[in-house]
């Protein structure tokens, strides 16, 4: 019964748009642990009486987090052996985590349930808080923008802010505004992909990347498609870069023509999946727009998934 549990645990991780990036990332985690619970799934279910699963001692968050998900993958994994040597198996794993080499079955479970599967929910929650509250302050950010500082923001692209010119201008107010919100930031000055205009940092120390784009008003539907492609697959390969599963881009849109652009959408936030990051989509309209009556027909720009992924795979 356990074991199903867990089964369904780790199916509906693995089919989650994101979260099966996020175990992707705690599976990469090494240490002695890691080599100590694969020893023991291994070695137990064909051990002759005792066996000693040796010890745990929690370190970092992120390695604890591994061993929950490791632990959780492992025992989904014990169908194919009989139930003695399954209960075998989540007993010595139990001992594993709570050193009691005396600790029965349905202890061990009961252990197992609240160390492993709690402290791996408890990441996984996180993780997801961490998503929504930057993407929340990115939403702000965009509705202060459209709102009072088109004009201004159009300036700084043309004419600069800082020295600076176009989308390095824009990338500025965006880490001012990141930085008056409280959020620990740092801008790196280089990665092995080239200068990513924003990398934030968590406090248990995962990089959170912030890019930027810049399109014109004078923009096409080539231009607009190029320009989007390109920075999609660059916040990609910042994610690469800092080994992370997800990262974002906010794209200043100074064109009079509407960009609609058919991206799936997680947790309500639209993304496009680019080489097994995630990367999600924030759309700033600074664009200089006549009045309602004045404008007349809207015109429109609009990319498919398919598109952006086609021509992302074109400049690779």
């Amino acid at each position: 019964m356990f074991v199903n549990s867990c089964q369904q645990l780790v199916h509906w991780i693995k089919n989650h748009p994101l979260l099966r990036y996020v175990v992707a990332d705690l599976s990469k985690v090494d240490g002695v642990h890691v080599s100590r619970i694969e020893q023991t799934l291994t070695e137990a279910p064909e051990a002759r009486g005792s066996y000693d699963p040796g010890f745990y001692t929690a370190e970092t968050n992120i390695k604890h987090s591994s061993v929950c998900w490791l632990i959780i993958k492992g025992i989904s994994e014990l169908e194919n052996i009989e139930p003695r040597k399954q209960q075998f198996v989540i007993s010595n794993l139990g001992e594993y985590l709570n050193n009691d080499s005396r600790i029965k079955f349905d202890d061990a479970v009961s252990v197992l349930r609240d160390v492993a599967i709690d402290g791996l929910y408890e990441y996984l929650d996180e993780h997801l808080d961490e998503r929504n509250s930057i993407y929340s302050i990115l939403i702000k950010y965009k509705q202060r923008s459209e709102w009072f500082r088109k004009n201004r923001l159009r300036d700084y692209a043309e004419v600069g802010l800082e020295g600076k010119k176009g989308e390095v201008a824009l990338a500025i107010d965006v880490q001012e505004y990141i930085l008056d919100q409280g959020v620990e930031f740092f801008v790196e000055p280089a990665s092995a992909s080239g200068e990513v205009d924003l990398v934030l940092k968590s406090s248990e120390g995962r990089y959170i990347v912030v890019d930027a784009k810049y399109i014109k008003n004078e923009s096409n539907r080539s231009s607009v498609k190029n320009k989007l492609a390109s920075g999609f697959h660059q916040v990609a390969r910042y994610c690469n870069d800092f080994d992370v599963s997800e990262g974002f881009l906010v794209n200043f849109v100074a064109n009079t023509t509407r960009i609609r652009l058919g991206l799936d959408t997680l947790d309500n936030f639209p993304y496009l999946n680019v080489g097994n990051k995630i990367i999600y989509y924030i759309e700033v309209n600074i664009a200089e727009e006549p009045s309602a009556s004045k404008s007349g027909k809207a015109t429109e720009i609009e990319l498919s998934k398919d598109e952006l992924i086609s021509s992302i795979a074109d400049d690779s």
